[in-house]
């Protein structure tokens, strides 16, 4: 078969799809082409197989729940200790939490400033509250619960019921600046 035959065919099959899915077909359904045509075969032979049932309509599709969430927007000072972002979780819930933003631990002193991730130095005076991470990086807690970093990105399953509290990692806090901006996930 030449090409030019094998161009026509496909602007038959093409319209007869198009044709049929948008006059026939409810929206809830697909149109599927189910038959397979011979090389060989003819434009008098493809026309047929189409008009004698090669294109049918697929089973309904039954709709998917879509899953619940909630989603926040939450400001994080770099001065604020332990911040109650007022984002409610339980036990069992995932949560999500995407940050971005600068913060700076040392009274805007050039050099002391980090994205959530924290800075180069890694955080290992007893008085960061998360040790072995970077300095100045976004960590949080549920309520009373031991604390974790965050960084950028994390996702993790809630243990226990809380509020979710925010702070940078830092030892003081009250000379910081900048902030951290959060979109937190609940479902």
């Amino acid at each position: 078969m030449n090409s030019v035959c094998k161009f026509f065919i496909l602007v038959i099959l093409s319209a007869l799809v198009i044709s049929c899915s948008a006059a026939e077909v409810p929206p809830t359904e697909t149109v599927i082409a189910t038959q397979t045509v011979p090389p060989t075969a003819t434009v008098n032979a493809v026309v047929a197989a189409v008009t004698a049932g090669a294109l049918t309509k697929a089973a309904p599709r039954t709709p998917t729940a879509t899953p619940a969430y909630d989603s926040y927007q939450v400001s994080v000072p770099a001065a604020a200790c332990w911040m109650d972002s007022g984002v409610a979780v339980t036990k069992g819930q995932r949560v999500t939490i995407f940050a971005s933003g600068i913060g700076n631990t040392n009274g805007g002193v050039e050099g002391s400033n980090s994205d959530p991730n924290g800075q180069t130095y890694i955080c290992g005076a007893i008085e960061c509250p998360v040790q072995g991470v970077g300095y100045g990086s976004l960590i949080a807690r549920v309520g009373d619960q031991n604390a974790f970093f965050v960084g950028t990105y994390l996702e993790f399953i809630v243990e226990a019921d809380g509020s979710l509290m925010f702070t940078v990692n830092d030892w003081e806090c009250d000379d910081n600046s900048g902030s951290f901006e959060l979109k937190v996930v609940v479902d």
